[in-house]
């Protein structure tokens, strides 16, 4: 039998708390999206290297524009009861994205999730703006430019069972060092084709009613072997 205490929550941010990618609406609005979005899909070139090409395009007044598109997004409507959830059963919960803080903290300040539960990039606006990757690891190779399986690693125990919800291509690394996923969109297909056992679902509703069988005693959340198996290589190889 587990304990609340023992779930530790970590979640996407682009796609997954948002409705859309709003990493992209920023560059499609404030800088050149194409042809970098092209290069890095068709794997032309990597998402570090994405990153540094199409950061350095934008353009406006900084970062007051970012700011005002961010906190005029739409988000998962249930993404809040989610929240509500949470410290309900007093979840630990982070937020874990490979994009940047710029629009990703303002918007998520209107939930009150304070900055050491965000996991993301930054940006240096100093002279030409620059990408600053918060955890980048030579040891994964992964499609994030920085680390989301250290986040786990570093914020997790043996005994806890990790749970993670995601959406994208970012987030093929990190769920496959979790016990519990709930998948859409690319992860799901992912999950999928690599048999690795998921909850899909479409809105953060699907996640809370998951989570209400589990306290209910009608489904049970368990540690998964092969996630245990990497993670422990994972610490081995850092």
């Amino acid at each position: 039998m587990i304990n609340d205490k023992m779930i530790k929550i970590f979640c996407d941010f682009d796609g997954t708390i948002t409705n859309k990618d709003l990493g992209d609406e920023i560059f499609k609005v404030f800088g050149e999206f194409e042809p970098y979005h092209t290069q890095l899909v068709s794997g032309v070139i990597n998402i570090k290297e994405y990153w540094h090409r199409i950061v350095p395009t934008l353009n406006g007044n900084f970062p007051d524009d970012i700011k005002k598109l961010a906190l005029e997004s739409d988000v998962d409507p249930y993404f809040e009861k989610f929240l509500n959830l949470c410290s309900k059963y007093k979840y630990d919960a982070k937020i874990v994205s490979d994009g940047f803080s710029i629009y990703i903290e303002p918007l998520l300040e209107k939930y009150s999730l304070a900055s050491n539960d965000i996991y993301c990039n930054k940006i240096n606006f100093l002279e030409k703006p620059k990408p600053e990757f918060y955890g980048a690891s030579e040891s994964c190779n992964c499609l994030s430019a920085s680390c989301k399986r250290n986040v786990v690693l570093t914020n997790s125990k043996d005994e806890e069972i990790t749970v993670f919800i995601g959406d994208g291509y970012s987030d093929f690394c990190v769920a496959e060092h979790c016990d519990i996923i709930f998948a859409k969109k690319n992860l799901a297909a992912y999950c999928t084709k690599n048999r690795i056992p998921f909850y899909n679902y479409k809105t953060f509703f699907d996640i809370i009613s998951i989570f209400e069988k589990m306290h209910k005693g009608k489904i049970t959340f368990r540690k998964r072997r092969q996630a245990e198996l990497k993670r422990k290589v994972a610490f081995e190889t850092e």
